[in-house]
């Protein structure tokens, strides 16, 4: 199959030629693309393939939506293609198989520990060590912004925030060679903190 190249996927009135592409595969159906689609730049181009209506998020799925779009397109050495997934629910046997087949592909991981509301979580503040399940996460961001909705994001308490939360997130979990964070935290900051290098490079 020829691939279809990597101008496609550019807005030609927007990004420059040479701009950088981020293809991120997510578990969620709609809370990510919201919060990904913020990274807009004439020098990146991210692109977020969500878990469609057949609700296919375990991390197998995933990853093969990732492979459909890697034999899809002929991608550039500066492009790079990511997996954000949640620990929730899925168990160390999943996640250590996807992530050996990620890391084969030598596609990128940004995981979090339980859910992605933690990530966005660490926007506003610490982790408190009472918040364990996904559901913690949830009624934490309801009590401290009067609401929360998974299905229709609203990014304005984050936009602001975002280096506080790779701080935050980093701190709890420097570690490199993690594939996911051991306790509750996310390694989205790895993806997130590449996007801001690049769109602040003067």
């Amino acid at each position: 199959m020829k691939k279809s190249r990597r101008a496609k996927l550019l807005d030609r009135n927007y990004n420059t030629r040479d701009a950088q592409l981020f293809i991120i595969a997510t578990e969620g159906a709609k809370t990510e693309k919201p919060y990904f689609d913020m990274f807009q730049d004439p020098r990146i181009k991210v692109e977020v393939l969500p878990t469609g209506e057949k609700n296919d998020s375990a991390p197998q799925h995933v990853i093969e939506r990732l492979n459909q779009f890697a034999e899809k397109y002929q991608l550039g050495k500066e492009d790079s293609l990511w997996l954000v997934l949640d620990v929730d629910c899925w168990g160390d046997k999943n996640l250590s198989t996807v992530c050996r087949q990620a890391k084969q592909k030598k596609y990128h991981l940004a995981i979090s520990n339980p859910c992605f509301e933690t990530w966005l979580w660490l926007h506003l503040d610490d982790l408190d060590p009472n918040d364990k399940t996904c559901k913690d996460f949830k009624k934490r961001l309801r009590s401290e912004l009067g609401s929360y909705n998974s299905s229709n994001l609203d990014i304005t308490p984050y936009a602001q925030k975002i280096p506080d939360a790779v701080q935050r997130a980093k701190e709890l979990h420097p570690n490199a060679n993690q594939n996911w964070p051991p306790t509750p935290g996310s390694h989205v900051y790895r993806v997130v903190e590449i996007l801001l290098k690049v769109i602040n490079h003067p």
